[in-house]
């Protein structure tokens, strides 16, 4: 069951396996949505070593691939763009879907990945990117 606050469901309310359900239904209503994105997320995760389908999922879950958006704003108007970048933490770079604003927050993903690696060196890959 899921829990309620402020209009909004308490993410942590899901078990595991049920928010992986819930992913996945999520990631196949954005498809058409997420095409029109393609060609930038698939350069930068070539650019960057990832995989497009993590750029696209983090898309996917963040803002619904701008469903959620207003101008590139959440509706507290406290993250920015496709995958929600914090705006107190680092100034945006460029229209909140181009190619510009994945690539830097898609880089800010790699750099924290890279950060848990050296914290966790043990943990499998799965463990890590979790």
């Amino acid at each position: 069951k899921a829990r309620v606050l402020d209009g909004r469901v308490c993410k942590s309310a899901f078990s595991y396996t049920t928010g992986l359900a819930m992913v996945r239904r999520t990631a196949e209503a954005d498809i058409v949505r997420l095409r029109k994105y393609e060609t930038p997320i698939k350069r930068v995760a070539r650019n960057l070593c990832l995989d497009p389908a993590l750029i696209a999922a983090i898309i996917s879950q963040e803002s619904r691939v701008g469903l959620l958006l207003d101008n590139g704003w959440d509706q507290e108007r406290h993250k920015y763009g496709l995958m929600q970048l914090g705006g107190q933490q680092h100034q945006p770079f460029g229209v909140w879907d181009s190619e510009e604003h994945i690539n830097q927050c898609s880089t800010i993903l790699v750099l924290a990945i890279n950060e848990v690696r050296a914290r966790h060196p043990t943990w499998t890959w799965d463990q890590q990117l979790r």
